[in-house]
């Protein structure tokens, strides 16, 4: 059961793949989601919102939201532009963000962005490239079929989503069907990007599968699909889970909870533009001010070398970093659900 907060996330994350990927009688229902699930987004504006609800762990819901314009490109990294904000009921909404050219990688934390070291990208890219080149598999001989994963499909009638009319159809998260999707995915994708030679990661077996259907309950699922192009326009469902009593102490007291997500769609397929920022610092100075907090997030490693500051930069940096390096340790200290701490937190780096 230790694993289990951890499959949940696989979850939730299967759900906001499926989102990239009516008639009158069920055969219809079935065809319409068959198509938009097969239909190709090239780009698009991207709109997220969730929120997480953990009891007995956190006093208010969790609320993330994410938006901005995305594009793909042929044999690199995709385009975007895409800001997040999180915070929890009344209290301190952080802002932080990530943009890509597809050729260079920046985050944004306070307003500033911080390039990813060139030749991380570039090695990214040409792995990338090279996949490309192979003909890479697709989702569905790597073992995921998205498709599979939505049960019970029922006609909901018409809908408007940002002023398109489309066809919404409701059902249920199938999570055993999930969970052994997944499973096949391991097992081949491996060789298919580029393994060869590394131990198999490690597969849900019966029991896990077992243990997290018994753990979601009645996990709901909505697919709202264009009505001229049958493109997939929002994604949205819940999932509630409850926590058996005597595996609560080991999940630090967490008795249960819910996620509720929407994926939408805006402008599906038309000319997003997005360019790298005129000014930004290498991502080794924020790496290195914020220290172990990044670290924890997955978000350090960073050390190659980077050209100074650039022209236009002032000698304010230090200061950032005292800044920087004051709002890590704050962090480290305040507790998640203290919101008035971590709102002094923030106000460090708001000091001049």
């Amino acid at each position: 059961m230790r694993r289990l907060a951890m499959l949940l996330l696989v979850v939730v994350g299967a759900c906001a793949l499926a989102s990239c990927g009516g008639g009158d009688d069920q055969e219809d229902v079935e065809n319409l989601l068959d198509r938009a699930f097969s239909g190709e987004i090239r780009s698009a504006d991207l709109k997220i919102e969730g929120e997480i609800s953990l009891k007995g762990l956190v006093k208010d819901p969790i609320k993330i939201e994410a938006e901005g314009p995305f594009r793909t490109n042929e044999g690199k990294l995709p385009s975007a532009d895409i800001e997040l904000r999180v915070g929890s009921g009344g209290g301190q909404t952080i802002t932080s963000g990530v943009l890509t050219t597809g050729d260079r990688v920046f985050l944004k934390f306070q307003d500033v962005y911080y390039e990813q070291p060139a030749a991380q990208v570039r090695q990214t890219n040409r792995s990338i490239a090279k996949n490309s080149r192979k003909g890479g598999q697709p989702l569905s001989e790597l073992g995921l079929d998205p498709r599979s994963w939505l049960a019970e499909a029922k006609d909901e009638g018409d809908a408007d989503v940002a002023g398109v009319e489309t066809d919404h159809v409701s059902g249920t998260l199938d999570v055993g069907s999930l969970m052994r999707n997944l499973n096949r995915f391991v097992r081949r994708s491996a060789s298919a990007l580029g393994g060869q030679g590394e131990a198999a990661p490690p597969r849900l077996n019966g029991a896990d599968i077992q243990e997290l259907s018994e753990a979601v309950k009645d996990p709901s699922f909505d697919v709202y699909v264009g009505k001229k192009d049958g493109l997939i326009r929002r994604v949205s469902g819940r999932i509630e889970f409850d926590i058996p009593e005597s595996d609560r102490a080991g999940l630090g007291g967490l008795k249960g909870g819910s996620i509720v997500f929407s994926v939408e769609l805006h402008d599906v397929n038309g000319d997003q533009e997005i360019e790298a920022p005129a000014r930004s610092r290498p991502l080794s100075k924020l790496t290195d001010s914020l220290g172990g907090a990044l670290n924890a997030l997955g978000a350090g490693g960073a050390t190659t070398q980077e050209p100074g500051p650039e022209e236009g930069e002032t000698g304010g940096e230090s200061t950032d970093a005292d800044q920087l390096r004051l709002y890590a340790e704050c962090l480290d200290k305040a507790r998640p659900e203290d919101t008035e701490q971590l709102q002094r937190c923030a106000d460090l780096l708001q000091e001049p």
